[in-house]
């Protein structure tokens, strides 16, 4: 079913082979800059990915780049996945060229974000549990525009796609972790003192900011 621009797992499933370059293409920009893999045994980059392009040699360990950071059967499995393990549902913004703008998101508990999302931070499960308690909240897992396609103005409807997610997933309470500045600004300028803010490393251990939406304060 979609309803608008809003599909459940199941309707989004046609618009893969555009859902995939435009987040392949999304996370290979600022500030990301996801474009290949690490080939270092030791993965010594940061969360196994490269800024370097595809057949560069990496100065650090030496090894050609082979694979993009974010393959296509591999981003189709995950997608599936998501769908078929938690209640999810999708976002989409196309043009005459393609999608230009995505948002995934699941109702989840505190716990299943710390095990998936911080693994590798053991400091954010007692965090996570203090913040958003013991119910389930909607994660917005991610947001991606491909500004090939669309160069400003993706993040216009944030608020009312954000509300649109929620009513699908019977939510109330929103959150994520972002790097990317214009997603703490589109927060505030959409959900004004609904939306609380954590900054890296000062408000939360970790090296991405935090937001939590609470919508039935609206």
């Amino acid at each position: 079913m979609s309803v608008g621009n809003l599909y459940t797992p199941r309707a989004v499933v046609p618009l893969y082979s555009d859902l995939v370059p435009a987040y392949q293409a999304a996370f290979a920009a600022e500030p990301w800059y996801e474009v290949s893999k690490c080939a270092d045994r030791f993965q010594r980059c940061a969360g196994g990915l490269s800024s370097l392009a595809l057949g560069a040699t990496c100065e650090l360990c030496d090894n050609c780049l082979v694979r993009p950071a974010y393959e296509t059967d591999e981003m189709i499995d995950r997608f599936n996945a998501l769908g078929a393990s938690r209640p999810t549902a999708w976002y989409v913004e196309q043009n005459g060229s393609g999608v230009t703008l995505a948002a995934v998101a699941w109702a989840v508990k505190s716990g299943i974000v710390a095990n998936e999302k911080y693994s590798d931070v053991p400091a954010m499960t007692k965090w996570l549990e203090d913040k958003l308690g013991s119910d389930e909240i909607m994660w917005l897992d991610e947001v991606f525009a491909n500004k090939e396609l669309k160069p400003k103005g993706n993040l216009q409807n944030f608020g009312t796609f954000v509300r649109g997610l929620a009513r699908m997933l019977d939510m109330r309470t929103v959150a994520y972790r972002t790097i990317e500045p214009r997603m703490l600004t589109v927060a505030e300028r959409d959900f004004g003192e609904n939306a609380e803010i954590f900054c890296r490393q000062n408000d939360v251990p970790d090296r991405r900011d935090f937001v939590v939406i609470k919508l039935n304060k609206e």
